[in-house]
């Protein structure tokens, strides 16, 4: 048995941990109970592991398959690194069009959860550029699927959360290069309400387009941040992978982050980023995984962990929203460690993290009062119609899900009935009741 947890090691589990190199005994493997694929393990709750389960590694199936440069497609398995598949692309003039924030994410891990990047007003989710999957049931055996082929199945693997069987293998469109490096440009904001009005004047000129605030401020300083807006270049520069320690995340034996070093960080981030050169050239690895070289940010909260929350409200209900939320963070004792915006467009299907308007991510400490304080933020996502990211939140209920997501009963009852057995569990399955 091994012990399990969470990428924000607020959950820990001990389950049986297997890493097959062969399909004969993978597929012995997948023939048990209460088993589940685990990629990078980086979500931020245990939906890759399941208590006296067994966990599947899926990083030995890390081959490259198949590359059509007609059609811009390349076939993966679920062990590919995003990283890996980025220094694919890029060597033939390609980009995956969506990338996490770190490249030891894997493909499986992108399907699974079906991410979306900092361009995802512009491209969408993960989902959206895969073409075909097959995937290993032992009631079914192996599955193909598409949007076109089964379907059903294929809907239910996208943002299923690795729950409708093992994915052996990815096929995904690449889109052409637009230029290895990318023009980074920061604007500062006085507010939340400026920021979600910038981001929407410059949706349709910027290739990329987040923020960062902070949010321990008072009074008219509250929400004050920056907005960074990247555009390709046509400036030349080498894109080589950047190798990365296998253990990046790794937590400091003590916790350096706490209610009193938390807001002079983000004073002192703040002060170097509106100092920084307005616009600069980031080659496109830098630009692509911006997590890489700050792992330390996630190091600091030491072995407590930390909590994350984001959320989806549409562009009408911001402006109400926001009020609750300063109201909900100033009355709250914890200190923000980050909080970043981005637009989103899409429509929501089943649980995907999706749909149209502002999307808020909010990080804080894991102590007690942070779960009081998520609760707060629930009701007032609910109260705006909005949706939490499942992926990001360890202690999302089933009854909040269920309240935010319309999709969520349709989903249960389809994958249910595909998989009457419940044969793939999850932590995450058993706390949605899914």
């Amino acid at each position: 048995m091994a012990t399990i947890r969470s990428f924000d090691r607020t959950e820990e589990i001990e389950a049986e941990l297997v890493q097959p190199d062969r399909f004969r005994d993978l597929f012995d493997h997948l023939h048990k109970s209460d088993s589940i694929a685990r990629g990078a393990g980086l979500n931020y709750c245990l939906a890759g592991a399941v208590a006296n389960g067994q966990t599947v590694l899926s990083n030995r199936f890390n081959r490259f398959l198949a590359f059509d440069p007609k059609r811009g497609t390349v076939v993966v398995e679920p062990g590919v690194t995003m990283g890996d598949l980025f220094e694919f692309a890029t060597a033939r003039s390609l980009l995956p069009p969506v990338l996490p924030g770190h490249p030891q994410i894997t493909v499986g891990g992108a399907v699974a959860m079906n991410i979306h990047g900092k361009n995802q007003h512009r491209v969408g989710n993960f989902g959206d550029h895969v073409r075909s999957l097959t995937l290993y049931h032992p009631d079914y055996k192996e599955i193909s699927c598409s949007p076109s082929e089964n379907s059903n199945v294929f809907w239910l693997t996208v943002g299923g959360f690795g729950l409708t069987g093992f994915v052996l293998s990815v096929e995904i469109e690449l889109m052409p290069l637009a230029g290895t490096t990318l023009t980074v440009e920061r604007r500062k904001v006085g507010n939340l309400t400026e920021a979600a009005q910038m981001l929407n004047d410059l949706a349709n000129s910027a290739d990329y387009l987040y923020s960062w605030h902070d949010l321990n401020r008072r009074g008219s300083d509250f929400g004050c941040g920056v907005i960074y807006i990247e555009r390709f270049s046509p400036v030349g520069s080498s894109a080589a992978i950047r190798r990365i320690p296998s253990t990046p995340f790794k937590p400091f034996p003590v916790i350096v982050l706490n209610n009193m070093s938390l807001p002079i960080m983000c004073r002192l981030y703040r002060l170097k980023e509106t100092l920084s050169t307005r616009k600069k050239t980031e080659d496109l690895f830098t630009a692509s995984f911006p997590i890489v070289g700050k792992e330390i940010y996630f190091r600091l909260f030491g072995q407590r962990g930390f909590r994350e929350y984001q959320l989806l409200v549409a562009a009408g209900a911001w402006p109400a929203f926001l009020e609750d939320l300063t109201r909900v963070i100033r009355g709250c004792r914890i200190p923000i460690a980050l909080a970043s915006l981005k637009l989103m467009r899409g429509t929501v299907r089943y649980l995907n993290f999706n749909g149209n308007g502002i999307s808020l991510a909010l990080d804080v400490l894991n102590v007690p009062s942070s779960v009081d304080l998520f609760a707060k933020l629930d009701e007032i996502t609910l109260k705006a119609g909005g949706i939490a990211n499942i992926a990001k939140d360890s202690r999302l209920s089933a009854d909040v899900v269920r309240r935010m997501y319309s999709g969520y009963q349709t989903f249960r009852n389809e994958l249910r009935a595909y998989d009457p057995s419940l044969r793939f569990q999850s932590q995450l399955r058993r706390r949605l009741s899914l």
